[in-house]
């Protein structure tokens, strides 16, 4: 499919991926991995994940497991994983003996987006007005012809997209009415899916809008305005941090409930250089293998879905990083197999009340490389004007600009459910992901290119070729 990290010995070290807001924050990330890390120890931690030989916990392996741990917390089955708290301090060690024990490695709570506020949308007019008032607002849905595919009688009816996320606000006008509250659920403790209220900007939401803001009069219009939401919330709504079993647990929660399409507006890299920058700040050295086999795990995870018949959208990262020319990272989910992985573009000094055609400059911040990037998307940038940003829904049913390759995923996610959609509610992913990449608009040079991978997509060819 693409992208294989080759068995590589890497550590983490963490960078934000989705960016809130309209300014990237790569810079503030590169000052803490050029910190001295060289008196550090490995980090301490409660929470660990014991990993089987096989993708599967049978009721012997789970009591194996209990012995020398202070509680497990809870199993992923399909992919073999143990949660458990021990506060042993040679815990490790003496799981590692136990019979079916592959790896035991730990439960990194990191930073996947980050904690900065998006800028309210309320220019004297926006408001509530039709929904065609703001597609000179909305010029992400122009860049990638969804208006055409709707008329082409496209819109996601049959299809669902599950955010894995911050969660979303259950009451937002935008997206009330496409959200599916029973299905909807929250793998962070003490938080629920249906984030706290008040108008703050809020990253889950804000994606969701993107993806399927209704058709009702009101302001927005998502890319696929009738497709189902489903909210699985994997990071925290405060901090943007999230454990790495929340999110393999998202992904075989949405796997398991018939999930059409899975959008991960979230991401982390990995290093070789045996760094770590946890989600509190704190700078760790930990073993190279543990992040090897999180790698693994974590591809465990998304081949379940993918052979459960889910396609997967993932952003590529706010870093402006060359994937092809730093050996040193890798980037996860974007950087697995079976997995879209989106960069960002935009336009320059955007104009709503003039004529305007070029939306598909790459946007300062993307991380970029052919062996990282599958297709581009509209992701917004702030190096002019805030219309450059992409506008979407926030908390307390307020409207938010935002850029970031965490807004470009969700445009692809809502083509995948237009697809989906007009193939009756149902399609292989890899058939999905093959339409997806064969309609995309060549922007630069045939074959996949350095921003743009197979193009930057397009909503209307890709339901009607």
């Amino acid at each position: 499919m693409k992208k294989k990290f080759k068995g590589l010995q890497v550590v983490l070290a963490v960078c934000l991926l989705g960016l809130f807001g309209v300014s990237c924050e790569s810079e503030s990330v590169e000052t803490e991995l050029d910190e001295d890390f060289s008196q550090l120890s490995e980090a301490p931690f409660k929470n660990y994940i014991v990993i089987s030989e096989s993708n599967e916990v049978t009721k012997s392996f789970e009591n194996e497991v209990k012995k020398g741990a202070t509680e497990i917390i809870y199993t992923i089955p399909e992919i073999g994983a143990v949660i458990v708290n021990s506060k042993d301090a040679d815990f490790v060690k003496n799981a590692m003996k136990k019979k079916g024990v592959v790896s035991v490695i730990p439960d990194y709570e990191i930073k996947w987006i980050p904690s900065n506020i998006g800028v309210e949308a309320n220019p004297p007019s926006i408001g509530d007005s039709e929904p065609y008032y703001f597609y000179d607002y909305l010029w992400g849905l122009d860049a990638i012809d969804a208006p055409e595919a709707w008329n082409a009688g496209f819109t996601g009816q049959g299809a669902n997209v599950f955010v894995l996320d911050s969660g979303i606000d259950a009451d937002h006008v935008e997206i009330a009415a496409n959200l599916n509250a029973s299905l909807s659920a929250s793998f962070v403790p003490e938080e629920d899916w249906n984030i706290r209220p008040g108008q703050y900007f809020n990253h889950g939401t804000h994606v969701a809008g993107t993806i399927a803001a209704v058709r009702n009069g009101v302001g927005l219009i998502g890319v696929a305005p009738d497709a189902e939401l489903v909210a699985v919330k994997v990071l925290s709504e405060y901090s943007g941090s999230g454990a790495f079993s929340w999110i393999n647990a998202g992904i075989i929660y949405a796997a398991n409930n018939d999930a059409d399409v899975i959008n991960m507006s979230l991401g982390a890299n990995f290093y070789k250089n045996g760094k770590l920058v946890d989600a509190d700040g704190n700078a760790y050295r930990v073993s190279p293998k543990y992040i090897q086999e999180i790698i693994h795990l974590q591809q465990r995870a998304i081949d379940y879905a993918y052979k459960s018949g889910v396609t997967l959208v993932a952003s590529a990262g706010n870093d402006a990083h060359d994937a092809d020319g730093d050996g040193s990272w890798i980037n996860i989910p974007g950087g697995l197999n079976n997995v879209i992985t989106v960069s960002a573009t935009a336009p320059e000094g955007y104009d709503y009340l003039a004529e305007y055609t070029d939306y598909d400059v790459p946007a300062s911040y993307t991380n970029h490389g052919r062996s990282l990037i599958d297709v581009a998307a509209p992701g917004g940038d702030d190096d002019v004007s805030v219309y450059d940003n992409i506008l979407s829904a926030g908390s307390g049913g307020a409207l938010y600009w935002s850029a970031g390759t965490s807004m470009a995923a969700p445009h692809v996610s809502g083509i995948a459910a237009l697809v989906i959609g007009g193939n009756g509610g149902e399609m292989d992913p890899h058939e999905v992901t093959k339409q997806i990449y064969k309609t995309a608009d060549n922007i630069v040079s045939n074959g996949q290119s350095v921003y743009y991978g197979h193009g930057r997509v397009n909503a209307y060819r890709a339901v009607t070729e």
